[in-house]
């Protein structure tokens, strides 16, 4: 704080600690005790600055924000449980193509200081924070009676740092929503349906997506919101997570990009003028990512460096990139001592990210009736021993929603594969167990599926085990978790079908491909340069000028 006031930008921030001091008073955050009266030892508080900056990476306003050093709690005396869930990115990318689909309203709300909104369960106490005198000497009437500097404070409301502010949020919202007739879907928590009107709200701690075909009553539930918690009208959705969202309500089409957030890293890595390349990996680059030898160790700084990049490109891949995702489930085995090989294919991944920044997820494009069920398409794939030090094999699926990549997941097999039967069965099974859980969602939301889902695999042995315990002295070892798969194609849920190599959209998932192959991935996952929106104006990148992309 002292270097914060001693700066050139003194006065901004000045007017921040007094704008989050005004904030806590209003809220009533605590109230005044003499020491003595404290159950447990004071916590200590800290400010924490920060230019908050908007999606174009301008100059926003200056934040300044009261946190609690809550590594000091101590389990069973000042907090308890901690979790609070958060938005599954399949969650709202789903939504988003049934939005897109039906033509449905997308607005977007956040919540101002929303963790204070939270009351506390256990007794915590803290230490008077830094500048409330000087505070209350310039706004004397907010001064409370018997006010002096040897007290401290007791919490009333949650505050920033605290372990359990999180989850005391969560359940002050649920209370809300739930007074609204909203309920909280099982199978994603941070999601709330009215069956009535049919307006779903997808939360991510203090943003909110407001979706439904009744505007009437989106207007409604966003007046009643915002009387119950300081919000902000964000209207019309166009960012979401650092993700850009771009309509053609005409042709039923919502684009998700990233191309801000992926300048950003390039730039940050000193890649913006590195030249670019149109494949995340070689085709033969697998046979070259060798581990160090033994009692050869990486620096502190390359394992930092190697760290960084790739938890960079993972948000991204995670996001809007499944065609990333082969690249980061290789890279992400080797953070602990990545070698050179590694950071050289690290690199690449960024160079390929220089030629495809503009790239994200379509998805809709299909007219729907509202009364009509949805399509589900899942491909599953894998490999057989393609992990050169370990022998292990990598498993991949995706799943699509009327044409549109909505989940995927690519992953090493976590033992070795003794036949590509059993790698291409773990691949399916571990499939299935994604399209139950979307199956659920769905059923919760009140949207029909056509049923079985089809599961498309490319190895006739791994789909003969599907349907019938066939082939016991090859694969009598497997877990049995992993024959999960055949319940599901018995109760028909699911419905295995073959496909050949070639058609297995999923493939790019498990190896790297060749710049034909890739392409041809990238075409049948729907990722492909996104546009943005300007005044209500679809604009491709060929028209945007250099100087205005962000």
């Amino acid at each position: 704080m002292t270097e914060a006031l001693q700066g050139p930008q003194r006065e901004h921030w000045l007017r921040a600690i007094h704008s989050e001091l005004r904030s806590l008073l209003t809220k009533g955050t605590w109230r005044m005790l003499d020491r003595n009266q404290a159950h447990n030892r004071p916590l200590t508080v800290k400010w924490v600055f920060k230019v908050k900056k908007n999606e174009d990476g301008n100059l926003d306003r200056f934040k300044a924000r009261l946190v609690v050093r809550g590594f000091e709690q101590q389990f069973g005396f000042d907090y308890n449980q901690t979790f609070a869930s958060v938005a599954k990115a399949a969650t709202w990318r789903i939504l988003l193509t049934v939005a897109a689909c039906l033509d449905w309203e997308i607005e977007q709300m956040d919540v101002s200081t929303a963790f204070l909104e939270g009351d506390l369960e256990e007794e915590v106490f803290i230490e008077m924070p830094e500048g409330l005198v000087e505070y209350f000497d310039q706004h004397p009437e907010d001064r409370p009676p018997g006010f002096s500097t040897e007290k401290i404070c007791k919490l009333i409301k949650s505050l920033y740092g605290l372990k359990q502010a999180p989850r005391q949020w969560q359940k002050k919202l649920k209370e809300a929503l739930e007074s609204l007739d909203f309920r909280q879907a099982t199978s994603d928590t941070a999601v709330y349906h009215n069956p009535t009107t049919g307006v779903i709200i997808i939360t991510y701690v203090d943003d909110f997506l407001i979706m439904g075909s009744n505007k009437e009553a989106i207007q409604e539930y966003k007046a009643r919101l915002g009387e119950i918690f300081t919000m902000t009208d964000l209207g019309p959705a166009s960012h979401f997570l650092g993700v850009r969202i771009t309509r053609d309500r005409n042709s039923r089409l919502i684009y998700l990009s990233q191309d801000a957030y992926f300048t950003r890293i390039l730039k940050k890595f000193g890649l913006e003028d590195c030249r670019p390349v149109k494949t995340p990996m070689e085709r033969n680059s697998l046979s070259t990512l060798q581990p160090r030898d033994n009692g050869d160790s990486a620096s502190p700084e390359e394992r930092e460096d190697y760290s960084s990049k790739t938890g960079s490109l993972m948000y991204g891949m995670t996001q809007t990139r499944p065609d990333l995702a082969f690249l980061l489930s290789v890279l992400s085995r080797y953070m602990s001592n990545p070698s050179p090989a590694h950071s050289r294919l690290i690199k690449r991944g960024l160079r390929y990210l220089q030629q495809t920044r503009d790239h994200g997820l379509v998805l809709g494009g299909v007219k729907k009736d509202p009364e009509s069920a949805w399509s589900i398409t899942a491909w599953a794939d894998s490999d057989w021993k393609g992990d050169t030090v370990t022998g292990r094999s990598t498993f991949g699926w995706l799943v699509q929603l009327e044409g549109s990549t909505v989940s995927w997941r690519a992953k090493r097999h976590e033992t070795v594969a003794l036949s590509t039967t059993e790698a291409e069965y773990t691949a399916l099974s571990q499939c299935a167990r994604e399209l139950a859980w979307t199956r659920n969602l769905f059923s919760e939301l009140l949207l029909p599926l056509y049923m079985p889902i089809p599961l498309n695999g490319d190895n006739q042995g791994s789909l003969k085990l599907c349907r019938n315990p066939e082939l016991h002295q090859r694969t009598k070892h497997i877990p049995l978790t992993e024959h999960h798969i055949r319940e599901e194609v018995e109760a028909g849920n699911i419905d295995v079908q073959y496909v050949s190599t070639y058609e297995q959209v999923a493939d790019g998932l498990t190896k790297p491909l060749n710049t034909v192959s890739h392409g041809h991935f990238l075409e049948a996952i729907r990722v492909s340069a996104c546009p943005i929106e300007e005044a209500g104006r679809i604009i491709w990148s060929t028209e945007v000028h250099d100087d205005s992309v962000p």
